[in-house]
This record gives structure tokens, C-alpha cells and sequence, in this order.
């Protein structure tokens, strides 16, 4: 079977190549993609400037969808017909870290970024990374399944720390796909009462106020913790602050803006940053991090399916394989973008 797909050499060079595929076997699953999501990994895979392991030349895309095409004889979850996604996070399942949270397996290979991904009409995948959606989710929102598991897995960790977490105050930094993915995640998956988001552009604030968000309160109060104490305990502020922008201006302001007790979740890639690290001492804060969706996939496909009007507002722009460079420029304007698909 020919399969058309992309391939990212780096350098802003995205080659349309045409391959043959082999037919499942063992465990094998044969997928035909509908779309593949775009995010800032794959945009800097695209760019050449992406930080972490990666291998070149690379069919990219971890987050998709697609249809079951054919399967292997060993497979026993899925059937041709299925709409399926699948992890990013390809771990082992038997190392010490795997029996914790598969995310962090010593094995791991990352789909689409360290191994070939999605962005190709046809690709095998070992069952075990692939997920079954509802017969009702529209393929497109199926896309959406990776970025909104990775938002459910970091306020997941948040709430197993915090067993009150639905009566606290809590802000979100950044408006882009997973500051929304948390945003949902805190008020349709845990069931928040008060959750603010901000971002510094005012569309993005808007737009999540009109999809459930607080506006933001004491995101510009003045701050003089560094030098009080009655302003460190001051009352004001957030307990939680999940800081998805990978701003280091944003992270410092967080570690301004929480409260005594109050737990920073960390998950923009910030490659350094100088920090008031004495604030974080005064107030006896917590710092979390959080990478991956695995684990999460589930409750993330029920949510899609039950709050599909929701899930669509994450989706800005559609493109085919054959424009793929219109689609990275399109991605990279965080202004108007939010979530770019192409489809094959």
C-alpha cells in the first residue's frame, strides 16, 4: 500500500514523500490518519531549534486521529472501523517508573518526535498506545485527545496533592491549547469553582471567560513579599498556579503570586530562569512539573465526547498535507492560531 506523508528534516524543510506500508501483524495495528495536530514541539522540530531528543529526517505528529484500517492477529481492543488516537509517551509498561506514571518510563520513545509519528495516510502502531473512541466523536476533535490528556495529567497531579482543590482559587498562565486544556480539565474534570486564566493577549483572556474562566483578579497586584512579611501573608493571590506559557517572566510572576502554602505546577518548557527562591521558602509553596497525557486518554475521550462545543474551540485552522509549510506559519501566530490540523 503507497502512503503519502511529511517528513521534517529540520531548517524549516517539510518533504511530501511517498512510502509502501506493510500489513499488521503480531500486535499491530494499521491506521489511516484523519489529522494531525500541530504544537510548540512540532514547531520546533519544524524549525531545527526543538531542545529535546529528537531524530531526523522524522514523519512527525503525536497528537491525531484516524480509523482503524486492519488489525494483527494478536490484537483483541480494537477492530477495523474503530476511530481511534494513541499516546506519545510509547512506554515499556514494566520498569520501576512505569508502575508510577508511564510518562517517565526509563525506555520511553516519544512518538512523533524520537520515533516517526502520525503525519502520514497510513502508519502500524502496537495496540497498546492506541485508544477507542465513541462512534459519535467527530474525527476532528479526536485530534485534540493528546494536548487535552497532557492537561489532565498535570491537574490531576495538582488535585492528588491538594484534596481541596475544588474550593480553591486557582489561575491559569497562558491561553494557548493546553492552557485551555487545564482550564477544562479544572472545571469540567475536577469541578473547580473559581479557575481564572490569563495570557497577555486580551483575545485569548476573552475567549476563555466565554468558556467558563473567572476573570482575572490579582494577576497585577503589587507585590511587595520580598520585603514584608504582611505582604507574603497577605491573603491575596492564588493557591494554585499552573503556568503552561514557558514565559520565564511568567514563572517569576507566579512565584510572586501564590499564596503561603499555594502549589505551582510547572509546564511550559522554560529552559532557565532566576527565580526568587526565598519566596518560595517564606511561603512554604510548592513547585510541580508534569510532562505527557498517558494515563489520562479515557477520561479525555469522555470529555470530548460530552462536551464536543467545547472541545471545538480549541481548532482554528485546517490545511492539507500538501501545505504543510502554510500550516507551521499559520501555528507559529500565537495571535490568531490556537490549534492548526492538517489533514491526510
Amino acid at each position: 500500500m503507497q502512503s503519502r506523508g511529511l517528513v521534517l528534516q529540520g531548517g524549516k524543510r517539510c518533504d511530501l514523500v511517498t512510502e509502501e506500508v506493510a500489513w499488521p501483524e503480531g500486535r499491530q495495528v494499521l491506521i489511516r490518519t484523519h489529522a494531525v495536530g500541530l504544537c510548540g514541539s512540532d514547531i520546533g522540530l519544524y524549525l531545527g531549534t526543538y531542545e529535546g531528543p529528537k531524530n531526523y529526517p522524522l514523519y512527525f505528529g503525536h497528537e491525531w486521529s484516524g480509523v482503524v484500517e486492519a488489525v494483527g492477529p494478536e490484537v483483541t481492543r480494537v477492530q477495523p472501523g474503530d476511530r481511534v488516537t494513541g499516546d506519545c509517551s510509547l512506554f515499556c509498561g514494566s520498569c520501576e517508573f512505569c508502575g508510577r506514571d508511564k510518562n517517565l518510563c526509563q525506555q520511553i520513545e516519544k512518538f512523533g518526535i524520537t520515533v516517526h509519528g502520525a503525519s502520514r495516510q497510513w502508519f502500524l502502531q502496537d495496540e497498546r498506545y492506541v485508544y477507542r473512541a465513541d462512534p459519535s466523536v467527530e474525527l476532528d476533535l479526536l485530534a485534540l485527545s493528546e494536548p487535552l490528556a497532557v492537561g489532565a495529567h498535570a491537574v490531576r497531579r495538582i488535585r492528588e496533592s491538594r484534596p481541596h482543590l475544588r474550593q480553591e482559587k486557582v489561575l491559569v498562565m497562558g491561553g494557548g491549547a493546553i492552557g485551555l486544556s487545564c482550564l477544562f480539565a479544572l472545571k469540567v474534570l475536577e469541578g473547580c469553582e473559581r479557575v481564572e486564566l490569563y495570557d497577555v493577549v486580551p483575545a485569548r483572556v476573552s475567549k476563555a471567560m466565554a468558556l467558563g474562566a473567572d476573570a482575572p483578579t490579582d494577576v497585577a497586584m503589587a507585590t511587595d513579599g520580598t520585603e514584608s512579611y504582611s505582604g507574603l501573608y497577605s491573603g491575596r493571590g492564588y493557591d494554585v498556579i499552573v503556568e503552561t506559557s514557558g514565559s520565564a517572566a511568567a514563572f517569576c510572576r507566579a512565584v510572586e503570586l501564590i499564596r503561603p502554602l499555594g502549589t505551582i505546577m510547572a509546564l511550559g518548557f522554560i529552559p532557565a530562569v532566576e527565580l526568587p527562591l526565598k519566596q518560595i521558602t517564606f511561603k512554604a509553596a510548592q513547585v510541580m512539573g508534569s510532562i505527557g497525557g498517558t494515563g489520562e486518554f479515557e477520561r479525555v475521550l469522555g470529555f470530548i465526547r460530552d462536551y464536543p462545543h467545547l472541545a471545538r474551540e480549541l481548532v482554528t485552522h485546517h490545511f492539507s498535507l500538501t501545505d504543510a509549510d502554510r500550516a507551521f506559519e499559520a501555528a507559529m501566530d500565537r495571535r490568531q492560531a490556537m490549534k492548526v490540523l492538517i489533514h491526510f
